[in-house]
This record gives structure tokens, C-alpha cells and sequence, in this order.
């Protein structure tokens, strides 16, 4: 799709929008600096999760990480799909946990400078070498950016290592409806998965029909505000919500 038809088909949606929604300017947050901002993201409880062990949530939960609140069995409605790389530090304790990052699957910034994914390859799988040296050694995220029924705040949805293929699922059924991504919506659950005496919990969507036109006028309106731009999320504690593999190998494919 082009710009001027992407600009006619957003004029469309919007004269069908509810006239029970309010679309105009927010006031309040005009001298707010984008940086300032942090979309939350989801994740799921693990063993060694700090909510855990803290007590703000019960291992298999799915909690959004800003405000904590489980979401598990809610109905999250995706509006903008995108990839993320991160190349992480394997010293958990280190004061800089990420050595490489692309907000958008294609741009990597060390402290080098920029590298291009591409060219680096260090998010795919070694096929010149075997078991745990083939792994890659930088994690590709598959985002989904979204809101979950009635609730207008954004959040991200990750899928990435063994989570990785259910991510492709739910893209996969997103695209093959052959509509706007946010015309259905999908539950979330905790899935339990063991592998040579391990465990840990991984997330999976399921269908769940089609959404209110309430909950469409509003995904609109995320979607005219991040469509063009690169999302941004918190993934300080992405690396470590695997926790509980003891298996290093293990680990790695988390």
C-alpha cells in the first residue's frame, strides 16, 4: 500500500468511527519528552521472576510490567507488528546488560556505531557449527503492539527463542483474515514447557473473535500515532524471564 492510499483508507476508517469516541488532543502532556515515556511490555513468571519472589505475582502469570497487573486470559488486540534485535550480555551482573540493540530488526547500535542485522547475522543460527556453538548469539525478537480489550493503554507483546514460533502463529492467523490487525482479537495464556528436566513457562494466544467498534476506534488511533515511527519498549528484564533453566544449553534457547 502506498502513502496516498494508506492516507485514503485512514480517512475511510475514520469517518466510520463511533461518534461515542473521542478522538481530539489530550492536553496536559505538552512539554512531555518522548524519552520520558515507557511502553510496558508483557511477560510472563518464571521460577526465578523477581514479581515471584517478591510476591506481585504467581509463577504462569502474564503481567503487564509497568503497572504489574496480571492480564493472563484477557483479550489483547494487536495493532502493529515489528522485530527487535538484542544482543545481550552473558554476565547477568554486568552494569551494561545489552551489547547491541535494534529497535527495528535492521539498524544494531554497539558502541561501535551502527551495524547492520544483515550483514551481522549474529541473530540466526550457525549452520557451519553444532550444538550450543550454532546458537545465536544475539536474540530476534517478533513484536506485536497492542491494547487489550477496553483498556486503551499500549503494551508489547514478545515472542522470541522457544517462544518464537508461537509468535509466528499469531501473525500468521492475523494475515491470513485479510483485514486490519485489530478487527480480532486473541487470550493469552501460559503454556508449561520441560525440556531434559527444565521448566518454564512460555506464552500462547488463542483466538478469541472479533472486537467491539469501541476497541477499533481506539486501535486506529494507536495505530496513526506509531505507525510511522520506531516502538520503543523496556527489555532490561527480558534476558532473565527464562529464569529457571539450570541447563546452560537450555538457557541459550530461551
Amino acid at each position: 500500500m502506498n502513502e496516498k492510499t494508506e492516507e485514503t483508507a485512514l480517512t475511510a476508517a475514520e469517518q466510520n468511527l463511533p461518534t461515542s469516541y473521542n478522538a481530539g488532543v489530550v492536553h496536559g502532556f505538552e512539554d512531555t519528552h518522548d524519552n520520558d515515556i515507557i511502553i510496558p511490555r508483557l511477560k510472563v513468571i518464571q521460577a526465578l521472576s523477581p514479581e515471584r519472589q517478591e510476591g506481585e505475582a504467581v509463577e504462569g502469570d502474564i503481567i503487564n510490567s509497568l503497572t504489574k497487573e496480571s492480564m493472563k486470559g484477557q483479550k489483547f488486540i494487536p495493532v502493529k507488528q515489528y522485530y527487535s534485535n538484542i544482543c545481550w550480555n552473558p554476565d547477568r551482573k554486568a552494569e551494561t546488560r545489552m551489547l547491541c540493540r535494534s529497535f527495528d530488526g535492521h539498524i544494531g547500535q554497539d558502541d561501535d556505531g551502527s551495524v547492520a542485522c544483515e550483514q551481522c547475522k549474529k541473530n540466526k543460527f550457525d549452520n557451519t557449527k553444532k550444538g550450543r556453538d550454532a546458537q545465536p548469539q544475539c536474540t530476534a525478537y517478533l513484536n506485536f503492539l497492542g491494547f487489550f480489550e477496553g483498556d486503551p493503554m499500549p503494551v508489547v507483546l514478545s515472542f522470541a527463542r522457544t517462544n518464537y514460533n508461537e509468535g509466528r502463529k499469531l501473525l500468521s492467523i492475523a494475515k491470513s483474515l485479510r483485514c486490519d490487525a485489530w478487527n480480532y482479537g486473541y487470550t493469552l495464556e501460559a503454556k508449561k514447557v520441560t525440556k531434559d528436566g527444565n521448566m518454564w513457562y512460555i506464552i500462547v494466544p488463542r483466538m478469541a473473535g472479533d472486537t467491539a467498534a469501541s476497541d477499533r476506534a481506539i486501535a486506529l488511533e494507536m495505530y496513526k500515532a506509531y505507525h510511522s515511527i520506531t516502538v520503543q519498549t523496556d527489555y532490561e528484564d527480558a534476558a532473565s524471564e527464562s529464569a529457571g533453566a539450570t541447563d546452560p544449553s537450555i538457557e541459550a534457547e530461551m
